[in-house]
């Protein structure tokens, strides 16, 4: 999975430190890690566009699926900026687009691309439900950059 993308359309950013727990036996960032920081950038992005509290674990939204291409490895010591932007919203389904971007030694440089589709979730049912009208509107105003 590949995409073109253009960063300064991406409002939501996540900045993240590697830490040594991150990393696997060949000294870079283990691949299921990714998954954990895609994790921190759903969350920085509902906060950004719907104003989801950061603590609140209950945002009506379950995973469905989760696209990574890996491009460069992700070291010890390197920043990673996660830029988070929603690409579709069906009725009941959120498809996000991530761009995990890394710096070493003052060079930037893309060490991934995600795709991560939500599907909106009521928990106490237990079934998906469509997304409110309120959180698409908060959506697509924060993503016009209104």
């Amino acid at each position: 999975m590949k995409f073109t993308f253009n960063l300064e359309e991406f409002k939501c950013v996540t900045r993240l430190k590697v830490r040594f727990s991150d990393l696997d036996a060949m000294g870079h960032v283990n691949n299921a890690t990714y998954l954990s920081y895609l994790e921190e950038a759903r969350i920085e992005y509902f906060g950004c566009s719907v104003g989801f509290p950061g603590s609140s674990l209950d945002f009506g939204a379950v995973v469905a699926r989760i696209d990574i291409s890996y491009l460069r490895p992700i070291e010890l010591g390197d920043k990673v900026n996660i830029f988070s932007k929603m690409y579709e919203m069906g009725e009941k389904s959120f498809d996000l687009r991530h761009v995990i971007q890394a710096e070493r030694n003052g060079e930037l440089f893309v060490a991934a691309l995600a795709s991560t589709k939500l599907v909106a979730y009521d928990y106490r049912k237990k079934e998906s439900l469509q997304i409110p009208d309120s959180t698409r509107e908060k959506i697509e105003n924060f993503e016009k950059g209104k």
